[in-house]
């Protein structure tokens, strides 16, 4: 048993970023790093029903360690061990506005917790469809070490707000480690541009429906290189 789960209670970072490539807008306050949130120490424990320890994250089902310095973070200092030192696989979800027929690419880090198998950790991730499974090796991968890979998760939104969710298929205290959860709307189709739809896009922005329409025949590759699922 490791350390870790002993003492209960509480950078390098290596991101490789998906590329996207095209008109695109964030998704605002989405607190992907886990930066905002209690001060967990080396890493402290939460479970099913907290919605205010990390502000704007559900904790769903099970339980998870929210890492302070018990190992390297992606971006920033903190992010998440998805099953709990408890032993029970967790879950975490997110609700946000969106657009519907809109395209959102969702892109995070992945790791494993090193301190023990499995050795290869499995994550789960949904936008309320059928899930898309996740793994990462630990081999080899330390505290310090981390071995952080940058994922892809695609979804058209099909209501006006979308609830994420990430859920470890882990039990037994070892689970995946998940940090730097970012969201973008992303125009892939001229649809995309109706009623009102155009005004979603920062980068670039648009002076009307028009001139979204005129982007997107002009840039028919919108998404471009990205890694894939």
């Amino acid at each position: 048993m490791g350390i870790r789960k002993i003492f209960a209670g509480g950078l390098a970072s290596i991101l490789l970023s998906a590329s996207i490539v095209g008109a695109v807008s964030a998704v605002h306050n989405l607190n992907g790093s886990f930066e905002d949130g209690i001060e967990p120490g080396a890493f402290t424990m939460l479970v099913a029903g907290d919605n205010t320890s990390i502000p704007g994250w559900t904790v769903t089902a099970g339980s998870i360690d929210y890492i302070g310095t018990y190992w390297a973070s992606s971006d920033g200092l903190r992010n998440i061990d998805m099953t709990g030192s408890d032993g029970n696989a967790g879950a975490i979800s997110k609700t946000f506005p969106t657009v519907v027929g809109h395209t959102y690419i969702v892109t995070f880090d992945l790791a494993g917790n090193p301190d023990d198998g499995p050795i290869v950790k499995t994550l789960h991730v949904d936008a309320g469809g059928a899930p898309t499974t996740y793994t990462f090796d630990t081999t080899g991968k330390t505290a310090s070490d981390m071995g952080w890979a940058s994922q892809t998760f695609e979804f058209t939104a099909t209501a006006p707000s979308t609830t994420l969710n990430f859920t470890s298929m882990d039990t037994g205290f070892y689970g995946p480690a998940l940090d730097n959860v970012v969201v973008t709307n992303v125009l892939t189709s001229k649809d995309q541009c109706k009623k009102g739809g155009w005004m979603a896009y920062t980068s670039p922005s648009f002076k009307n429906q028009g001139d979204c329409v005129s982007y997107l025949q002009s840039n028919p590759h919108a998404i471009g290189n990205r890694a894939d699922n």
